[in-house]
């Protein structure tokens, strides 16, 4: 707790250095806005939202001023300022904070979030927005709104139905006796710049990733081999990913707005970003663009860069990936070469903007289909293919074809095989990790087993006549690709080999042998192979993940939204206060995930006949 709350004060309070003058603010403290909440019984609590209009586009900086003696949190924009701290006291003083919030203000509607709990019965604050130009100030107004009880999850958003709070009005001689304010000498930025991540991308230990764009991220939920894939990497690092993924959207947010303008979905997706205050973004934008009559590269590179302004000016670091490229499929679907040139326009416009924005760009369309059948040929290299994909492998296009169909549905939404093998695209061009099969290669007349994918401990070779070896592996990440299990050397042809076994826990898996197509070379020397299917691991990982992110989904997105946050909020009670009672799930399937992402020893034994 007592980290936690350092944390909070570190991103917050740290973030503006205040320094207390000798002299009690009585002049300045009058120009505050003064609100109070007074309880009958026990002590007090307030929550009070500011609608503001500031005109500040023109200011050098829009200063916010802010005191309590109480416990409070502070959100502007939906962007947490301050969370459960205490303000500084000396005597009878207690130091006001400042922070320059231009960055997070918007033109139009802007909501300021205060959440106050006092140790008595009256719990006081006061709050001030400045405009500033030079030498001079100008106050900005707007309407306060006060909660009579706990308000639900998403109080702190611009797009709250806050209609049934009643009007709050500003009193006056206050503070009064209770305490004398102390005036902040800086207004400081209200979070931290976000770190600079550099190439290769790395997670760092408590990172909370969140994914936003459109169909690619969205649709991985549904099969979560991207979120395995990258979760896989972290190891002993606690590392959490939300998916903001929306079908269809764009980067103006098109299909955010439910039932208001696109502008207005816009706000709720910067504001659920905020929200979940995430460390890192992955940013996702283009296809649908490049699709849309109308739209231009350079109307979409200014609104991305709009949007991520807005994420720097709340220490989110940006990850700019670029969409993939269409696929081939057959008729009546329209060729990809029709819509493949327009949506390379936009890819190498995302990644000028990431270019003038010093950001890291993952590029999805280069080479993305070529990469995808030589993934897609290391994995069924492993295995017999059906008798149907056997018939037809004397027909090279013929054959092209059925592969590209085994990746998308219509040649652009990934099947369950095409998420496989795009996550690894994405782990080997953000993490630079090959997307290769881990191989292990046990060598009978050296009597050594290697890997460079792999740990290897505890060898025994002929720890009985039926055995030739057996030794504990343990992969260096989770991956939804096979194993190779490669006998070599120069004894490798005489060895008889009668099976592979490998052992996780209690359950005991049989390697299939490795075949191969005529046209593949077996590069694994002159012996024999043998694959695994995926590591439980990575499937019982995929399962958890799989059960978070719905949970998740219903959280943020829940199905009878107008009826929880809405105009219709008012017809079936207080339901919204439920869907905070969806957190300790996730939280609990989070830890599950973080024990499973670190990869676990099993046992392989290889027979003899």
């Amino acid at each position: 707790m007592v980290k936690n709350l350092f944390s909070l004060l570190m991103r917050g309070v740290a973030a503006a250095v205040v320094c207390l003058q000798t002299v009690s603010m009585a002049q300045d403290a009058a120009a505050l806005n003064w609100f109070r909440s007074e309880a009958q019984d026990g002590a007090a609590s307030v929550w009070c939202r500011w609608a503001v209009d500031p005109a500040v586009a023109n200011s050098a900086a829009a200063e916010l001023t802010f005191v309590t003696d109480g416990h409070c949190s502070l959100y502007v924009n939906g962007q947490r300022i301050l969370q459960h701290v205490a303000l500084q006291k000396s005597g009878g003083n207690v130091a006001a904070l400042g922070f320059d919030v231009k960055s997070l203000l918007r033109q139009g509607r802007n909501t300021v979030a205060v959440e106050v709990h006092s140790v008595d019965k009256v719990a006081l604050f006061g709050i001030a927005i400045s405009a500033v130009q030079g030498d001079q100030k100008s106050a900005i107004g707007g309407v306060w709104r006060m909660g009579s009880s706990v308000p639900p999850v998403g109080w702190q958003q611009t797009d709250f139905n806050d209609r049934d709070w009643l009007e709050a009005k500003p009193v006056a001689a206050e503070p009064g006796a209770r305490f004398t304010v102390a005036a902040p000498e800086k207004f400081a930025a209200p979070v931290l710049p976000a770190k600079i991540r550099t190439a290769p991308f790395e997670f760092e230990d408590g990172d909370h990733v969140v994914f936003v764009g459109a169909t690619f991220f969205e649709r991985a939920q549904l099969s979560e081999h991207l979120e395995a894939t990258l979760a896989s990497t972290c190891g002993e690092k606690h590392v959490t990913f939300r998916n903001l993924g929306w079908s269809a959207d764009t980067v103006f947010a098109d299909s955010r707005g439910i039932f208001d303008k696109p502008d207005v979905g816009y706000l709720r997706m910067v504001e659920h970003i905020r929200a979940e205050e995430p460390t890192v973004a992955f940013i996702c934008y283009g296809q649908n663009e490049a699709l849309t009559a109308g739209m231009t590269p350079e109307l979409y590179s200014q609104q991305l860069s709009h949007l991520l302004a807005e994420l720097a000016a709340s220490g989110i670091a940006c990850v700019l990936v670029s969409p993939h490229e269409l696929l081939p499929t057959p008729p009546p679907i329209p060729s990809p070469a029709r819509f493949n040139p327009k949506i390379r326009v936009y890819s190498e416009a995302t990644a000028n903007v990431a270019r003038s924005r010093g950001l890291l760009f993952v590029d999805l369309f280069s080479d993305f289909a070529n990469r995808m059948r030589e993934i897609d040929y290391e994995i069924n290299s492993c295995y017999k293919l059906p008798p149907e994909l056997e018939r037809q492998t004397d027909n090279p296009n013929t054959m092209a074809l059925v592969i590209y169909r085994s990746f998308t549905e219509n040649g652009m939404h990934l099947t369950d095989h095409g998420y496989v093998c795009a996550s690894a695209i994405v782990r080997e061009r953000l993490l630079d990790i090959p997307a290769a099969l881990p191989v292990v290669v046990v060598d009978p007349k050296a009597m050594s087993v290697e890997s460079d994918a792999a740990n290897i401990r505890n060898v025994k070779w002929n720890p009985d006549q039926m055995k030739l070896v057996t030794f504990e592996l343990q992969e260096e990440f989770l991956t939804a690709l096979p194993t190779v299990i490669s006998i070599a050397g120069e004894d490798a042809k005489s060895v008889s080999v009668d099976g592979v076994t490998i052992q996780s826990g209690d359950k005991v898996e049989p390697l299939m042998q490795r075949t191969f197509l005529e046209s593949k070379v077996n590069d694994a020397g002159q012996g024999r192979s043998f694959a695994t299917q995926a590591n439980p691991q990575y499937e019982a990982l995929r399962q958890l993940l799989l059960r978070k992110n719905e949970l998740y989904f219903h959280r943020w997105r829940p199905q009878n939204i107008t009826y929880l946050f809405g105009f219709r909020k008012h017809e079936q009670g207080n339901n919204a206060a439920d869907i905070a009672k969806f957190d300790p799930f996730i939280l609990e399937l989070e830890k599950q995930i973080h024990e499973l992402q670190q990869p676990q020893w099993r046992e392989v034994t290889l027979r003899l006949r």
